[in-house]
């Protein structure tokens, strides 16, 4: 199964409905204490990544737009991937089943828990399972006016014939922040990030609106060797690309902006990448 061809580069807009009904939810928030961040569900089908080919696609999903083409973008998503990594994933537990596909196994850490009960945060999807216990980093700044937190999800995935595993982060950056502000919480994501040698994708929506900000960002990761991917033939405006892939230890032989998919207000980015050396 391949994504659908591309009919139209508009970013699609979020109803003035739907913005008032998740900011009413989100006045009054829970935190979620770290022994209870983490759920898992689902039963990967595949034991390692092929290290000369795999595939990733990181979508925000606008916290879960509902109905059956939101549900059917998503499961194609994943059939066309091997690892899927989205932002403002918002659940229930017993919505989880839902975005656990067959042959994979679906990981959500919480940011926060809302009003009505549902936890907002950011979720990996992947046909391996994961090597080491996942990690929760909860962003330094939360946003200024409801003090609503972001996260990241760390995991490492192994890889057919390598000692070496693959250290993938999954971020949902603050929204309203200065460029100091970017360039700090980076700093501290970095600082708590596990010990690794080995590959890594730093991958989500990190609020980039500008150039600077970008640069900025880039500037810090490049601390630890994750290089920037650019994106040839960018459909999407400075102020939209908002979504951003960071690597290292890969070679990216392929990646692009899929704007066929339209049940969020973010396109989602789909990449093919293999191991260096491999």
């Amino acid at each position: 199964m391949t994504p659908k061809a591309n009919v139209s580069k508009q970013k699609p807009r979020r109803s003035f409905r739907a913005v008032i009904d998740s900011l009413r939810q989100v006045w009054t928030i829970e935190r979620v204490p770290d022994h209870e961040a983490i759920w898992r569900l689902g039963q990967p089908a595949l034991a390692a990544l092929a290290p000369e080919r795999f595939r990733i696609s990181i979508w925000n999903l606008c916290k879960g737009a509902g109905g059956l083409m939101f549900e059917h973008d998503y499961r194609l998503l994943c059939y066309c991937s091997d690892i899927l990594m989205t932002q403002e994933a918002l659940l229930s537990r017993h919505a989880m089943s839902m975005f656990c596909a067959t042959g994979f196994e679906s990981v959500h850490a919480a940011s926060y828990r809302r009003r009505d009960g549902l936890r907002d945060g950011v979720m990996t999807v992947a046909r391996v399972p994961t090597c080491d216990e996942p990690q929760r980093i909860i962003c330094k700044y939360p946003e200024p006016i409801f003090k609503t937190p972001k996260a990241a999800l760390i995991k490492k995935y192994p890889i057919a014939g390598m000692d070496e595993s693959l250290l993938v982060i999954n971020i949902h950056a603050t929204l309203v922040r200065r460029k100091r502000a970017a360039i700090e919480e980076m700093q501290h994501l970095l600082e708590r990030l596990p010990t690794h040698r080995g590959p890594m994708i730093l991958a989500g929506d990190f609020n980039t609106f500008t150039p600077g900000y970008l640069r900025a960002v880039a500037d810090v990761l490049s601390q630890i060797g994750l290089n920037y991917v650019p994106i040839p033939n960018d459909p999407r405006p400075t102020t939209q690309a908002l979504d951003q892939l960071f690597c290292r230890g890969l070679e990216v032989r392929s990646i692009r902006v899929d704007t066929s998919f339209r049940n969020s207000d973010h396109f989602p980015i789909l990449a093919e990448m293999k191991v260096l050396g491999s």
